[in-house]
């Protein structure tokens, strides 16, 4: 007898959640509109944002084939954890808080990253390489030539420590040399008498 009150209770708990899984009629009825708003958020929001953040970066795909599938079913519900799945990947977007105007100033950045973002969950990133923008450039990827302008630039520089040096070794090669040509000759006797 246990077995068949196990068996009963259990198709009771399976009809409960079905129950709970249809659809409401909601045209005009404020209490099943708030019932199914707040299946939406739990099923959709929660656990389609949880599971989305659970598969990672392919849970936009993933998403949109439960998404798909919902609607093939005719399942709201199905429909929902599909869109929350597809939604849980982009909150990493966002760099800081934004509020009022000064939130404009990195609209343009935000927009770029979550377009990379969305490339990236695609996979489109891995079939269509970036453009390179090095090669646009002129100095192949060392950057803009800079100019730098010296508040002294008007007056001459002071070269006559430089031209001081360059007399010295003038000097100092010559002595050099003098000394090899007087040494040379003298050298050369000598070893020829030590040679033969």
């Amino acid at each position: 007898m246990s077995k068949r009150k196990n068996k009963q209770a259990g198709k009771a708990k399976k009809a409960r959640v079905l129950a709970i899984a249809q659809e409401l009629n909601t045209k005009g009825n404020a209490k099943n509109s708030a019932i199914e708003t707040v299946k939406d958020l739990a099923v959709g929001v929660i656990g389609g944002g949880l599971a989305g953040a659970a598969v990672g970066k392919p849970s936009l795909l993933v998403g949109f084939a439960a998404s798909l599938m919902g609607h093939y079913m005719g399942s709201s519900l199905t429909t929902s954890f599909g869109l929350g799945m597809m939604a849980s990947g982009g909150y990493q977007i966002g760099s800081g808080a934004v509020s009022g105007l000064s939130g404009l100033d990195g609209a343009t950045e935000r927009m770029k990253a979550f377009g990379t973002n969305i490339k990236q969950r695609l996979y489109i990133d891995k079939i269509v390489k970036a453009k390179d923008s090095t090669k646009e450039e002129g100095t192949s990827g060392l950057g803009n030539v800079q100019y730098f302008k010296y508040p002294q630039q008007n007056q001459e520089l002071d070269m006559g420590s430089l031209d001081d040096i360059e007399r010295e070794i003038a000097r100092s090669g010559e002595q050099y040399e003098r000394k090899q040509m007087s040494g040379v000759y003298d050298d050369m006797s000598g070893m020829e008498e030590k040679i033969y």
